[in-house]
């Protein structure tokens, strides 16, 4: 048997025992509920969510330039913090982010999965910390500017996008919830 014979082999081994992801360049750097728990803590945690109108929708296509399409959007929710857990294309596969937004800011983005084969430097806290305490100014743009990344375009892009929508989303389940005590 030759090298090459073996190392597939085992890599078919690995890959039949759970090892190795069947997508090739995914990696997940937390579950819903590591970052429910990392966000929260012990907090009693609703899951809820933000209905789209026809004005939310429209209101989203002149943020993102185009409307969304879904008729809501689930989050959690706590002692003041919302967890939205978004994806977004990157270059040519989703990413899974997480974004706790609280007081319409962000208090923090994490990549959950990323399957692109490059540019997962955005998952890094010093990136994603230039992210903490931005919000969304009257004509949908973040209210600081976030540096890119040299080979990360496509990435950047995407959290930035991704850093919009939650904001966004966060008005809207502000607005629904604003006669609540």
């Amino acid at each position: 048997m030759s090298v090459r014979e073996i190392l597939y082999v085992g890599f078919v081994l690995l890959w039949l025992s759970g090892a190795v992801s069947a997508q090739a360049g995914a990696a997940t750097y937390y579950s819903v509920d590591e970052i429910s728990t990392a966000v929260f803590g012990a907090a009693n945690v609703q899951n809820t969510a933000v209905w789209l109108t026809a004005d939310r929708k429209s209101e989203s296509a002149e943020v993102f330039g185009s409307a969304l399409t879904q008729a809501r959007f689930r989050y959690q929710y706590a002692d003041g913090t919302r967890l939205w857990l978004l994806n977004e294309i990157g270059k040519d596969k989703p990413i899974s982010y997480a974004v706790a937004t609280k007081d319409g800011k962000i208090s923090r983005i994490e990549v959950m999965v990323f399957r692109e084969s490059r540019g997962d430097e955005i998952r890094l806290p010093q990136y994603t910390a230039q992210f903490q305490n931005l919000s969304l100014t009257e004509d949908g743009d973040l209210s600081a500017h976030v540096d890119g990344i040299s080979g990360a375009t496509y990435s950047v892009r995407s959290m930035k996008k991704v850093a919009k929508m939650a904001l966004l989303l966060d008005r809207w389940a502000s607005e629904d919830h604003a006669g609540t005590p």
